[in-house]
């Protein structure tokens, strides 16, 4: 099998340009550049018809966006990284509204939840905000002490890992529940895996009991290097590191005749790429995708790791991301370039 490359797109006049995850809203793609404008950073979003890649409309941003997401009327909220959240209409690009979320500094935020979405400070800005999207007002305010990574909102909870820590949140108060300590490493990106919580560290996956924060178990890959971007499917867990090797582990939960609960890890493979992986990688049938620094994309078999294709792109992947749409697969990447691609024999 292959990919095949259907269309593809290039930003131009713009210097040192990176991506991140694009968003799809019925016909439309809608794509965040990154890139150094006259000694400054700033961003784009490029909305291009999905089926012909024409451009519809840009949307200029002085500052970093951090990341797009669609709201809950269909229009596009854009999170951007000076403490604001800017409402843009999905079909013309026009800014309707902006929302402040009271911080200098912010990084990604997390995915809506009702009307609840949370983020978290970055680059000195020490705490944690609830906005109200039906208010817009800052339900709460958390003083989380460092720079924090992306948060996740699962079970009326907010996990979020904040350098070495990683806290568990009342959605509603902002009360803190419980708060842990890796002593090791940095960790980052909490994901849920039914009643656990993952996180990724150097060279270490943890997971948590997600009700009391107790770590119920380890996994060491023996490679000392970031995992930044975990996904979770069924029992197993699939992630890759900064030096380019992705992994697949099997986790398995026992109790015990008292009911105590323990947790158990089997590697069921791993695959050597050469570019550091970032970005989330992508379920599609039986088969994952992720793209790396190498500037590819890589299709592996879910049950034996085997390759089954890779795509070169022209650009690295960063924490950009895939996306697909039926069939088809789309991804943006660094130097501006934006593919849509299909598998075929």
């Amino acid at each position: 099998m292959k990919a095949k490359k259907l269309l593809e797109f290039k930003l131009k006049g713009e210097r040192n340009i990176s991506s991140r995850k694009s968003l799809i809203i019925g016909e439309q793609i809608y794509v965040p550049f990154i890139f150094d404008k006259k000694g400054f950073v700033a961003s784009k979003i490029i909305c291009l018809n999905k089926n012909d890649f024409e451009v519809n409309w840009e949307y200029d941003y002085p500052f970093v966006i951090n990341n797009i997401l669609e709201s809950t009327d269909g229009n596009i909220l854009v999170c951007c990284m000076d403490g604001k959240l800017n409402e843009l209409d999905s079909k013309n690009g026009e800014q309707i509204k902006t929302l402040e979320l009271e911080m200098d500094r912010c990084g990604q935020s997390s995915a809506i939840n009702g009307s609840s979405i949370i983020i978290g400070g970055v680059q000195g800005t020490k705490k944690t905000n609830c906005l109200d999207l039906e208010t817009q007002s800052i339900r709460w305010s958390f003083d989380n002490g460092g720079h924090s990574y992306i948060p996740l909102i699962s079970n009326e909870k907010v996990y979020q890992c904040t350098e070495k820590k990683i806290r568990c949140i009342e959605l509603d108060s902002g009360k803190l529940i419980w708060e842990v300590t890796e002593e090791s490493t940095y960790i980052f990106n909490p994901i849920s895996l039914e009643e656990l919580i993952v996180v990724g560290g150097h060279g270490l996956v943890n997971i948590y009991d997600s009700v009391k924060g107790k770590l119920l178990h380890q996994i060491e890959t023996g490679i000392r290097e970031s995992i930044r971007a975990i996904i979770a499917e069924n029992n197993n867990l699939y992630f890759g590191d900064s030096s380019g090797v992705f992994y697949a582990y099997e986790i398995n939960e026992k109790k015990n005749l008292l009911g105590k609960k323990s947790i158990q890890s089997k590697e069921l493979w791993r695959f050597e790429s050469k570019g550091s992986i970032e970005s989330l990688p992508k379920i599609v049938g039986e088969s994952i995708m992720f793209i790396n620094d190498d500037n590819k994309l890589i299709c592996l078999d879910m049950r034996s790791g085997e390759s089954k294709w890779s795509f070169n792109t022209k650009g690295e992947a960063g924490i950009s991301s895939i996306i697909t749409d039926d069939e088809d697969i789309f991804l943006s990447v660094g130097k501006g370039y934006v593919y849509k691609l299909k598998e075929e024999n």
